[in-house]
């Protein structure tokens, strides 16, 4: 946990779940979660497992699992994650790309392919 007292300025990366209620600029690189609470301040490139934005982030956010915007979350940046889910009164200014492939992506598969029994 980083307490709503301290200021971190730099790179933050674990193997560890992480909840910032303080002050951070920089990056952030976590293989874990990572929960932004409601008042803290987060300057940052963030990528993590799963992203849960309660407080403010500016900077872009990549996430291998979830990036979760609360209703007191603010978010100004690109969000790049499989699952997004922002809640009513949430504040999101950016793009989304929630990559993946679709079937239809797949060589030799133009057209749509067919049905064989």
């Amino acid at each position: 946990m980083i307490g709503k007292n301290i200021r971190i300025q730099g790179e933050l990366s674990g193997d560890e779940d992480v909840a910032i209620e303080g002050k951070v600029e920089g990056k952030i690189n976590l293989t874990k979660t990572l929960k932004i609470s409601e008042g803290a301040q987060v300057n940052a490139e963030v990528k993590a497992h799963y992203v849960t934005v309660a407080g403010r982030v500016v900077g872009n956010v990549t996430a291998t699992e979830k990036v979760e915007i609360l209703p007191t979350g603010s978010l100004e940046g690109n969000i790049r994650s499989p699952k997004i889910a922002i809640a009513e009164g949430a504040q999101f200014k950016g793009s989304v790309d929630m990559g993946g492939k679709t079937p239809s992506e797949n060589p030799g598969t133009a057209g749509g392919g067919t049905s064989h029994k």
